[in-house]
């Protein structure tokens, strides 16, 4: 089987959410620079008003340039400087020019009122003009575009410095966290590490569990418990085996030895023939323990399979009908048309074939054993009139290699176990009753009842 590839649920959650909140945080670090840079554009450009209207009032009311130039040149509100420039208009219609700053270059003093940018001499500046009502003075103040952009731009990042900042602050406390939430997984694993091959019990795991592992663990303990079964199992079926064989073994041993020493021809028939005899028992019983070996409750009702038990009880019937025959007994059957139930069909066979040979092995020659399906109690019931069962004895006969009061009977006492172990795999119920009547017994009846469509397991 190939191995699927392994990756860490830690580290794709790390990149995951440290990603997404990456990305976010670069969304939201371009918005706010962009905000703040429009916001610091404003900030110039009320700069340049300010100045344009200090600079207009100072040189409406006549003073000299010198001081419009001194007030201009050492405001400190703002860190950009401002370059200037003023003018006044002529009774002939043109403008002289009373003060301009180093820094302004020569623009015309006919430009319109307001805001608007201009390249001078290569260089790209923004211009505010401003005139003083009906006056015939008129400033024009302006920046260098360039910058402007650069010390916005240094605002700006100024403002981003604390989530650049955060950003790796925010980076340790999704891994802190991330942690600190696969914490249980962790907690599962060792607890999943730990145990042991001798000893499987439920995984152990302290505190409380999320709700999204706790199915995890549910379906661990699960398949926990069906390997212990599993293993307990076979450790039955190894120790059952082992003594249930040792004693027919070594009759054998002893009939073989018997038959091959003996020298009267008719001794050495009768040992032979008991060699036989074993040697059929012994393949009854490793039938029997086979097939105790392969009961698997999950194989029972998967895929919620159904069987009809009229056509089990019927194919079950003509097979064990000769050994019927050979006794002198009769075997009948008494069904519906058809009766489905739920289960594996194999396991019904095997069920009904265990109740209908223990009936016939149990019950004399000549006796009679008949099989009933009621479709209106939804149950399977094998009646026979042989010596029954007492019921101080109905619960041991369920137990491995338990026996009835006739111990001289053929069989190894394994048929009503496996019958008990099919019953509570298909969530069926088993109980036992008195049988077919007759002259110095009272027969038994075992009935199997199944639980009707649509309902639970029987209890």
């Amino acid at each position: 089987m190939p191995r699927l590839p392994v990756y860490s649920l830690r580290r794709r959650l790390l990149a995951l959410l440290i990603g997404v909140v990456a990305v976010l945080w670069g969304l939201s670090a371009v918005v706010a620079f962009r905000t703040a840079h429009g916001e610091a554009d404003e900030l110039f450009d009320a700069q340049l008003e300010q100045v344009a209207e200090t600079l207009l009032a100072i040189v409406a009311t006549g003073d000299s340039p010198q001081v419009a130039e001194e007030m201009v040149e050492h405001q400190h509100d703002y860190p950009l400087p401002v370059a200037f420039q003023a003018w006044r208009r002529q009774e002939s219609g043109e403008w002289s020019l009373l003060v301009r700053s180093s820094e302004m270059p020569e623009v015309p003093a006919t430009r319109s009122p307001g805001f608007d940018e201009q390249e001078v001499d290569g260089v790209l500046w923004r211009f505010y003009a401003m005139d003083h009502g009906h006056s015939p003075y008129r400033v024009i103040v302006g920046q260098n575009h360039d910058a402007r952009y650069r010390l916005a731009g240094e605002i700006a990042l100024h403002l981003l410095a604390p989530i650049l900042i955060g950003l790796p602050l925010i980076a340790l406390a999704i891994w802190i966290v991330v942690g600190r939430a696969l914490a249980p997984l962790d907690a599962v694993a060792r607890a999943v590490g730990g145990l042991e091959p001798g000893c499987l019990q439920p995984v152990q795991v302290k505190g409380p569990l999320p709700a999204e592992i706790a199915p995890l663990v549910t379906s661990l303990d699960a398949l926990v418990t069906r390997l212990a079964e599993a293993l307990d199992n076979e450790k039955r079926f190894t120790a059952d085996a082992a003594h249930e064989l040792r004693t027919p073994l070594a009759a054998l041993r002893i009939q073989a030895q018997v038959a091959s020493r003996s020298d009267d021809e008719g001794g050495r028939r009768h040992a032979l023939s008991q060699v036989l005899s074993g040697v059929e028992r012994m393949t009854h019983l490793v039938e029997q323990l086979l097939t105790l070996a392969r009961l698997d409750p999950d194989a029972a009702l998967a895929g919620g399979m159904r069987a009809d038990l009229v056509d089990v009880a019927g194919q079950v019937c003509s097979v064990l009908a000769n050994h019927a025959i050979k006794r002198g007994q009769s075997l009948s059957l008494e069904a519906p048309d058809a009766l489905e139930v739920a289960g594996n069909r194999w396991w019904l066979e095997v069920l009904l074939r265990n109740l209908v040979d223990n009936a016939l092995r149990y019950t004399p020659d000549g006796g009679r054993v008949r099989v009933v399906v009621d479709q209106a109690t939804h149950s399977l019931r094998v009646e026979d009139d042989g010596p029954g069962i007492v019921p101080d004895m109905q619960e041991q006969v369920l137990t491995r290699f338990a026996r009835g009061q006739d111990q001289d009977a053929e069989g190894c006492g394994l048929g009503l176990s496996i019958v008990a172990r099919i019953v509570r795999i298909l969530g069926a119920s088993l109980d036992f009753r008195p049988g077919l009547e007759r002259e110095g017994g009272a027969g038994l009846a075992v009935t199997v009842r199944f639980p009707s469509p649509g309902a639970g397991p029987e209890t």
